[in-house]
């Protein structure tokens, strides 16, 4: 019943998370200590805040797409056999699918993936985005009750659309590194992690040239049920 109880809290969670729109979608790995078991499922929501730092933050041209702020979200991912899980993740208003691999056993592993994402954009404009990610973590596990991961990822995004009066054609290159920490008893865990990145973007706004790079800097918390 308590069991029941809990998921059913999560699963509402998460709706209300989706029925946000956030100042700017971003995704924390939250690659916990290995993949989904075969034929189990992990339900998680949470939220990151994006912070852009130097050039990002400073840049008035950027701030319709590449702003910080919070973005709520939620995750599912499935084990598809012991060493391979499939999932779906939502970040305010884009969506990201996600194709994970893990190599060993035991208390440590090595997790790759493959993730591509899509979303729309905000501040009142019609901005679409399309992108990618190939993260790469060495994650520990103890005993089930904490976990820890720390890797390196590479991004490709690409934004084109009209926001705030202003056409918008930007390709950004994000390169970084992420870590994290998962605590908790049996099927339940807290995530937290910190993402550091650095973004590179070039392209243009109606007829002028841009090209800035700078820090982004992503915390992130999340609650893991695991079912």
């Amino acid at each position: 019943m308590r069991a029941a109880a809990t998921r059913s809290a999560l699963v509402a969670s998460g709706l209300c998370a989706l029925s946000l729109c956030a100042c700017a979608p971003t995704f924390p790995s939250f690659a916990g200590g290995r993949t989904a078991p075969r034929g189990r499922t992990d339900l998680g929501v949470g939220a990151a805040v994006r912070i852009p730092v130097g050039d990002l933050a400073d840049d008035p041209r950027l701030a319709p797409l590449a702003s910080g702020g919070v973005a709520p979200g939620a995750f599912v991912r499935h084990g598809l056999s012991r060493d391979v899980d499939l999932g779906v993740e939502i970040s305010g208003t884009a969506a990201r699918g996600q194709l994970r691999l893990q190599l060993g056993s035991g208390m440590v592993r090595l997790l790759a993936g493959l993730a591509p994402h899509v979303g729309l954009g905000h501040e009142g404009g019609e901005v679409v985005r399309v992108g990618g990610t190939v993260p790469i973590v060495l994650s520990v596990s103890v005993l089930g009750l904490y976990e820890a991961w720390v890797g390196v990822r590479v991004g490709v995004e690409h934004l084109v659309g009209r926001a705030q009066a202003t056409r918008y054609s930007l390709t950004g290159l994000r390169t970084g590194g992420v870590v994290g920490l998962a605590v908790g008893f049996r099927h339940l865990h807290v995530l937290v992690e910190l993402g550091i990145d650095h973004e590179l973007w070039r392209g243009s706004a109606d007829d002028r040239s841009i090209e800035t790079n700078g820090l982004v800097l992503t915390p992130a918390l999340a609650l893991r049920l695991r079912i």
